[in-house]
């Protein structure tokens, strides 16, 4: 029996342009180009649509660190401080304290979704949906009964991932990737998305709207009056400042060569996310790293549980305690108007599944990686035996997920929509760029 939809929520498109008041209005026709591309693409924009849903709903009350945005395309690559190509979730900029089966609806939704985008029929659809679920309720067991430090330490590398990947479409796109994923590092960025001036120093290449260099800003973004060399100073002295010791060291021999503002993802364009680019002294190394400001998790106003006052923090502690290893360049930093930033590195080894190219098999495997890699992350956080006794038998707790996942994938076509007609209505902005 199809599941009903909501009725009596707010409208989910004032919720997404509620959510843009205080980003870059450049930027904003870009964000709704991407969300218009698919219901699924709709989806990835609009963690703060099903917040407001999943909020309205009852739960059980066991609290973990949620990602709170756990969509399967949010799960991917990166390299590990030793260097290994490890496979976790990747993007936490919505990470809270809440119970554990909201990020577990958003990825069941989302693997729905990205069924019906491969034109997979009604039953596939829900065999895709229904094993994701007694994945991550079979993890999780296995997970309960491990010593706590083994589980602490569990990593699903690239070499356990081929050797375990029984579909081979998946296993092949997993070989390319990794073989891809090696090769995105500040130097390829570099050789992307900078150039030399007339001097032969590396600037980064101008090309608005989707990377505008702070230069030709012309000020208006300031602290305080403060010039461009001084405002940039005083942010990366805050971020230094939350490091580990020895990255300090490393920091003392690098200098900020430039600096622009760039479009990332999809519900993160608008928001104030930058690139810098630093040289050593030699001018022999580059090193790119990422700020992306750090609004407050849109879970946050619907669960009263306490967390770091700086937002950028919550982003970073959030993720260094769902991943088994994180990137050493984890930061966080304020402006002097006080808006809250987090920093990482850009691009290093970071690579995601492309969907297009999974057939049935391979989308139903992927979805059990990163059901196993929710049940870890959540593990880490929570008491591994209050979710096993929530969750009961994994065959009922994947039919109850699997109701509410087809429901809010139903909502999340309907809402998908709502957007179009509001673009057709000129309403809404779009870009011929995104």
């Amino acid at each position: 029996m199809q599941p009903p939809l909501l009725v009596d929520r707010p409208d989910p498109i004032d919720l997404m342009l509620a959510q843009e008041q205080d980003r870059l209005d450049w930027l904003l026709p870009v964000r709704h180009s991407r969300m218009a591309v698919s219901a699924f693409a709709f989806y990835r924009g609009t963690a703060v649509v099903m917040a407001a849903d999943l909020a309205r709903q009852p739960h059980s009350g066991v609290m973990v660190q949620l990602c709170g945005d756990a969509h399967l395309l949010n799960f991917g690559f990166y390299g590990s401080p030793e260097r290994q190509l490890l496979f976790d979730l990747n993007d936490f900029d919505e990470t809270h304290p809440g119970p554990f089966e909201w990020d577990v609806q958003r990825l069941a939704a989302s693997m729905v979704l990205a069924a019906r985008d491969l034109n997979l029929s009604d039953k596939q659809q829900e065999k895709v949906c229904r094993r994701t679920v007694r994945a991550y309720a079979k993890a999780m067991a296995h997970l309960a009964a491990m010593p706590v430090l083994e589980m602490w330490m569990m990593q699903l590398d690239l070499e356990r991932l081929l050797a375990e990947a029984e579909s081979k479409t998946l296993q092949r796109h997993v070989q390319s990737l990794a073989a891809r994923a090696r090769q995105r590092n500040s130097r390829q960025a570099v050789s992307k998305l900078c150039e030399k001036d007339r001097s032969g120093e590396l600037r980064i290449s101008h090309d608005p709207p989707l990377i505008f260099r702070f230069s030709e800003f012309q000020g208006k973004w300031l602290d305080h009056n403060m010039s461009l060399d001084e405002w940039q100073h005083k942010m990366c002295q805050l971020y230094v400042s939350s490091i580990r010791p020895d990255l300090q060291v490393l920091f003392s021999q690098l200098r900020l060569c430039d600096s622009a503002f760039k479009a990332v993802g999809v519900g993160s364009v608008g928001t104030r996310c930058a690139i810098g680019l630093w040289v050593d002294q030699r001018g022999e190394e580059v090193l790119v790293l990422q700020s992306k400001e750090a609004q407050p998790s849109v879970l946050a106003p619907y669960l009263n549980l306490s967390g770091p006052e700086h937002q950028g923090q919550r982003v970073v502690q959030g993720q260094r305690l769902m991943q088994t290893a994180s990137d050493p360049f984890l930061g966080w930093t304020s402006t002097l108007a006080g808006d809250h930033y987090y920093w990482r590195q850009f691009r290093d080894w970071k690579l995601s599944v492309d969907l297009s190219l999974l057939d049935a098999k391979g989308l139903t495997e992927y979805g059990r990686l990163c059901a196993w890699t929710l049940a870890k992350a959540h593990a880490r956080s929570g008491d591994r035996g209050a979710i096993c006794a929530a969750i009961g038998s994994s065959k009922a707790f994947a039919a109850t997920v699997l109701d509410q996942a087809l429901g809010h994938a139903d909502q999340a076509q309907l809402d998908y929509q709502a957007l179009l007609t509001r673009i057709a209505s000129g309403e809404i902005a779009t870009s011929a760029v995104y």
